[in-house]
């Protein structure tokens, strides 16, 4: 085990906010000023003063290193940008693990589940598990390596435990020739209590890890089975790590990793795809396991099957014992798309939304989410990365949405509306604002060259009680990208909500109050 604590000085504090509710919003943020590669959000949690606290991996160097490095980025709750942080180790490569590998910790402050990296003078891979300490402002307290030296240890997810000290999971090449699966148990000062590995004589993987009721651990990832097929693995741990039960199951395809949380129940919530053919083609999936013996109590696939593993990260209750949220990628690279997904408490979908980003720099409408919180308006942050094709940019992506996943509320009003377009506010404006009660309302359309409609652009008004009250196709031809137009609307006092939208996307919004 080896301690210590190495940083980047904060950048610019450019101020404090009050936690309230916010307004959704969507912001591209890179960590080193680069435009260029590197810049991704890996997990996302709130701080008890409601601050978004994102941890990802970014580019560094100084005068002899270049590397990555673990990074953070604190947002105030209306996703204003207060701080970021660096932590840099050369010679080494520090990583955040996983999706979801920031947890946060009993006083406050998180601990993420990550490892380090760095090749010796033989060009052997040295990879060893590290905990990373930050505090309720995402600042870097130290870090805590574990495991073997001069192995491979890869850490992918941390959390603390009832009696204080923390567990990481992930996987080790050190068995044997095949990756094992690994959980390291440590005291609340990080030092080993106790390791296991778990697995076959195959590739196996472990990316999440939570507590169990009663004491123990669930553990989460992928077994490959001979001959040579992935499936989804969940075990049940007691308090020295030894195997309670063991799930294993799948379709006769590679389905990838199983991410687990605990429910307010003590059963397991899966997240994950469901394999239909070879070449990664899947629906996204959820389960629930029952905690006493890992049988499935429900189970259910959302969407159509895709190729690149349409997939979820990261699913948990909104509220204990309440509606689930999940998170994940869908497409490909380079278009790449955020993908929310609501259920009840049994799985049942309630509305599952896409997420497209564009601006002028990264024009592919291309990014993907790795994880996602609820708020306490009800509404979630989800982060991932932005990222464009050609020239390759690469950037933290952090998106607010309401309880529907709207960031324009009342979206979930238009029929067939499963994507939005995160990041072309500009492309609707509307004046006066506020007007008169039956006033005449103009409307400008402006949208970029490298968007196309797809179909007729259309506006939908929205009031602030979540009825549809106005509809019209805007008088321009599909394709034509710019269109200024006096609407009378005629509608009473209130909030009002405009949706600029084609046949298949939501591109953009604005508020209007009728006085």
């Amino acid at each position: 085990m080896i301690k210590g604590s190495n940083r980047i000085a904060a950048l610019l504090l450019l101020g404090l906010c009050q936690a309230v509710a916010a307004q959704p919003f969507n912001l591209r943020h890179d960590l080193n000023g680069s435009y260029s590669t590197g810049s991704t959000g890996w997990s996302v949690e709130l701080n008890d003063a409601g601050e978004i606290v994102v941890v990802g991996i970014s580019d560094w160097s100084d005068s002899l290193y270049y590397s990555s490095v673990v990074s953070s980025l604190r947002l105030s709750p209306q996703g204003e940008f207060i701080s970021s942080e660096h932590f840099w180790d050369p010679p080494k490569a520090t990583y955040p693990g996983w999706s979801n590998s920031t947890n946060k910790r009993s006083d406050g402050g998180f601990v993420v589940g990550g490892s380090n990296f760095n090749i010796d003078s033989l060009d052997n891979w040295l990879q060893r598990p590290v905990l990373y300490f930050l505090n309720a402002a995402g600042g870097f307290e130290q870090f805590i390596e574990l495991g073997p030296e001069n192995q491979e240890w890869i850490g992918r997810q941390a959390k603390q435990t009832p009696d204080g000290g923390y567990v990481i999971c992930g996987e080790t090449s050190s068995v044997g020739n095949a990756l094992q699966a690994f959980v390291i148990k440590t005291d609340a000062q990080g030092n080993e209590e106790w390791t296991r590995t778990y697995g076959g004589a195959n590739n196996d993987y472990a990316m999440a890890i939570d507590t169990r009721p009663g004491g123990g651990y669930f553990l989460g990832g992928e077994y490959w089975a001979p001959p040579s097929n992935s499936q989804l693995w969940v075990q049940a741990l007691n308090d020295t790590g030894g195997v309670v039960w063991d799930k294993k199951w799948g379709s006769s395809f590679d389905e990838p990793n199983a991410h687990l949380t605990t429910a307010a129940d003590g059963h397991v919530l899966v997240a994950s795809a469901w394999a239909y053919g070879d070449n990664y083609l899947t629906k996204r999936y959820l389960a629930k396991l029952d905690a006493a013996d890992g049988t499935i109590i429900w189970q259910r696939q959302y969407g159509s099957a895709g190729y690149n593993y349409p997939v979820f990260y990261v699913v948990q209750e909104i509220v204990s014992g309440g509606d689930l949220i999940a998170v994940g990628p869908a497409g490909g690279f380079p278009n790449y798309y955020g993908v929310l997904l609501r259920t009840t408490s049994s799985g049942d979908s309630l509305w599952m939304r896409q997420y497209q980003y564009h601006d002028s720099i990264v024009s592919n409408a291309s990014g993907l989410f790795r994880d996602v919180v609820p708020t306490p308006d009800g509404g979630f942050i989800a982060v991932g990365t932005a990222l464009q094709a050609g020239p390759y940019t690469q950037d933290v992506w952090v998106i607010k949405t309401d309880s529907m996943g709207c960031l324009e509320p009342g979206c979930h009003l238009i029929m067939g509306m499963e994507s939005q377009i995160t990041n072309l506010r500009d492309a609707l404006s509307v004046a006066p604002n506020p007007v008169a009660s039956g006033g005449m309302v103009h409307v400008s359309v402006k949208l970029p060259e490298s968007l196309t409609p797809q179909g007729p652009l259309r506006l939908t008004v929205t009031d602030a009680t979540g009825r549809m009250v106005h509809e019209l196709q805007l008088p321009s031809p599909a394709g034509q990208l710019t269109t200024d137009n006096w609407l009378n609307l005629q509608l009473p006092a209130g909030l009002y909500h405009l949706h600029l939208h084609d046949a298949t996307r939501w591109i953009s919004g604005a508020k209007l109050m009728v006085e």
